[in-house]
């Protein structure tokens, strides 16, 4: 069987490293903005052209993320059609706000103990596991603190703290998705090994 969400892996995890990179350097910038008093023009537009092109990255990676949501789901229910999360409701329970208190954390966890069911798939199960505790808790700390810093002015100190937690949270999401897709191309030669014995056995 082949995966519908493999193909979209490695240019997801390549995009949430760039943004990594890239927010590194907004934090490089805070040092830079605590030691001088006024910047100059040069150095505004270097930081705005920053800030637009986190945005592009942000953009592209969030709906990029949602296809693999979707299609990570329509795997498992290819694999197994009594999986218990539809692509549809996947999404919505990502996307919807309040439901999303709920959603985010059983999307995850229904991955998890899904995979922890069997050996082959154990391990990711368990690596999976481990991560959501800290990345339902980054999503919640990280929006709030972004959004406060949308509407008022802010300490460097407080943005520098921000981009530390925007990295740990990007870092939840590629252990996720490389966790995620090791786990179901387990289950697919898992279940292809399966299948090839039954054909021998009937042979």
């Amino acid at each position: 069987m082949k995966l519908q969400s493999k193909p979209l892996e490695n240019p997801l995890k390549y995009l949430l490293w760039s943004d990594i990179g890239f927010t590194c350097l907004l934090m490089i910038n805070v040092i830079i903005l605590s030691i001088i008093v006024a910047p100059g023009e040069a150095f505004v537009t270097y930081e705005g052209v920053i800030g637009l092109v986190i945005t592009l990255v942000i953009l592209t990676y969030s709906i990029l993320f949602l296809v693999w949501i979707y299609r990570v789901h329509k795997d498992l229910q290819s694999l197994d059609s009594s999986y218990r999360i539809s692509p549809g409701r996947a999404l919505a329970q990502i996307l919807i706000p309040i439901y999303n208190l709920y959603g985010l954390w059983n999307v995850y966890s229904t991955m998890a103990d899904y995979f922890k069911e069997d050996e082959p798939t154990y391990e990711e199960g368990r690596k999976v596991g481990k991560v959501i505790p800290y990345y339902y808790s980054l999503f919640f700390i990280t929006t709030i603190v972004n959004n406060s810093l949308l509407v008022g002015d802010s300490e460097l100190v407080v943005w520098f703290l921000s981009y530390i937690g925007d990295i740990a949270l990007l870092v939840t999401y590629i252990l996720i998705i490389k966790s995620v897709s090791k786990g179901l191309s387990n289950l697919v030669e898992h279940q292809a090994e399966v299948q090839g014995d039954e054909h021998e056995a009937q042979n």
